[in-house]
């Protein structure tokens, strides 16, 4: 018996890329109505930098990463949980402000344990980056300037496409000076794709979507 035919490859493809699509929407439409967010992602950046300019080994340079992505997953996981608890439990409600508290919690043991990893990964190679503070001090500037660039893209106010395109075009030119001294390409495609991330949110800010309004804190 022949095996009942199953989906065709480009269908399943189109549905995977669709996926990859609106999990990127959803990161950018919490960097728009999210403060936090845009703060994690500038932040993620300089953490990404770090990685890819400290002299560190593969293993230390994995947990920075993923002390970042965890953050921001965080972030992202704990806007979605105050949106379905606000249209669950739209008025005041004890266990309402339990939830969000609990997973604001979350966010911040997540933030407060990635700067812990980036110290335990830094204090002991603070000596050899005096060292190379010449040569460390242009990538640092770039990084800083890709990380205000991440930031501020998806700030949910009135801007003129020049603005965001000169805004996008400094985050560029921070992540090339970045890779004339990275060492490390992960860290640098990390930055890279908070960075698009911030792209992306101005892009939605352009096209309608506001900040979220400011609710009453459930108690």
């Amino acid at each position: 018996m022949r095996p009942a035919p199953g989906p065709a490859r480009g269908a399943a493809s189109h549905s995977l890329a669709r996926s990859f699509g609106w999990a990127f929407t959803g990161l950018t439409e919490t960097a728009v109505r999210e403060r936090n967010m845009r703060l994690h992602l500038g932040l993620g950046v300089l953490a990404a930098a770090a990685a890819a300019l400290l002299p560190i080994g593969a293993a230390e340079q994995a947990l920075l990463l993923v002390a970042t992505a965890l953050v921001v997953a965080g972030e992202a996981a704990n806007s979605a949980l105050e949106v379905l608890v606000d249209l669950v439990s739209p008025g005041p409600e004890p266990r309402a402000r339990i939830a969000k508290d609990a997973a604001a919690g979350a966010v911040l043991a997540l933030a407060a344990g990635s700067v812990v990893v980036l110290l335990a990964v830094a204090v002991p190679v603070l000596g050899a980056v005096r060292s190379q503070l010449a040569t460390l001090a242009p990538p640092a500037a770039g990084a800083v300037l890709a990380a205000l660039a991440t930031g501020l893209l998806p700030v949910p106010r009135p801007r003129a496409l020049a603005a965001d395109a000169a805004l996008a075009g400094a985050g560029a030119a921070g992540l090339a000076l970045l890779a004339r001294s990275a060492e490390r390409w992960a860290g640098l495609v990390a930055a890279a794709l908070l960075l698009l991330v911030g792209v992306g949110g101005a892009v939605r800010r352009r096209r309608g979507v506001c900040a979220r309004d400011p609710a009453p804190h459930q108690g």
